[in-house]
């Protein structure tokens, strides 16, 4: 879901860098491991009877948490599901047991939507505003949960990509372009730390932030490797041109070649990039 505020926003998601559905879905299963399933344990399951999902893309997030919620929670035919997304491009040709539709993260959400999920779940909008917006981000989404319900989202964590650089040059070159892309955007560096002071500054209770590497995990290895191949393959001629290094896409395409090829050989010794990823789960007042 990018924001389309003021025209602010440059880039997609974090998780939007390929527009194959395949891809996207492989992507999410991933995520889904590194950060221990689709619905935090912070978050009770009982009594839950209306789900959304912001930023939706393909809706599978939805499915995963219907499926959690079936299998703990019992079946429920009147369970109701909601994706919501700035874009109708991803969604599924068909969509039995939820509804999608498209919606902006800044705008105001239909009245028939106010306070009216258990669980309202956002992922990886880390790139789709600055920083600043964050808390503004947090304070539309919250008018569509239940009084006593939860907000839970997740983000991804840049901070200490940078200090990588300085153990292997390999890195450094496409990870120096993309934290100047970040600041230059003024995109989160460490983007749970800044959802943390939101939820805590619009007064949601209970508020948890659990950290996730992915660094040290042998279990994701292949599939991080795979993860941030694909996004920094697929962000870095964009982030040349937006740099001001490169004229055209032609030429940012030949710059970027040789950072792939180092980040592949980096790969091949074992290595991943240390992106970080944080779970921030709150309650709504009643």
């Amino acid at each position: 879901m990018r924001s389309s505020r003021d025209g602010e926003s440059e880039i997609s998601p974090v998780d939007r860098v390929t527009t194959n559905t395949r891809s996207l879905n492989e992507q999410h299963k991933f995520l889904l491991d590194v950060v221990d399933g689709a619905i935090d344990r912070d978050v009770p399951l009982e009594n839950i009877s209306a789900v959304a999902d912001v930023a939706t893309g393909t809706g599978i997030w939805l499915w995963d948490a219907k499926q959690i919620l079936d299998q703990k929670a019992g079946e429920s035919s009147s369970r109701y599901y909601h994706g919501f997304d700035i874009s109708a491009a991803q969604f599924p040709s068909t969509s039995h047991g939820i509804t999608l539709s498209v919606q902006d993260v800044f705008q105001p959400f239909p009245a028939g939507f106010l306070d009216g999920f258990d669980l309202v779940h956002v992922r990886l909008m880390v790139t789709a505003f600055p920083e600043g917006k964050f808390q503004e981000a947090v304070e539309n989404v919250l008018t569509i949960v239940k009084p006593g319900g939860y907000l839970q989202w997740v983000e991804i964590d840049f901070s200490a990509v940078e200090a990588q650089t300085e153990h292997d040059a390999r890195v450094a070159p496409g990870a120096n372009y993309w934290m100047r892309f970040v600041d230059r955007n003024q995109m989160s560096r460490c983007a749970p730390d800044a959802l943390f002071d939101a939820f805590k500054n619009t007064g949601l209770l209970n508020v948890t932030k659990k950290p996730f590497l992915i660094r040290g995990r042998d279990e994701l290895r292949e599939r991080a490797q795979s993860w941030q191949m694909q996004f920094f393959s697929g962000i870095m001629p964009l982030v040349l041109i937006r740099l001001g290094e490169a004229v055209d896409m032609e030429e940012a395409a030949r710059m970027a070649e040789p950072i792939r090829q180092d980040l592949e050989n980096y790969f091949a010794d074992g290595d991943v990039i240390d992106t970080r990823f944080g779970t921030v789960v709150g309650q709504k007042p009643l």
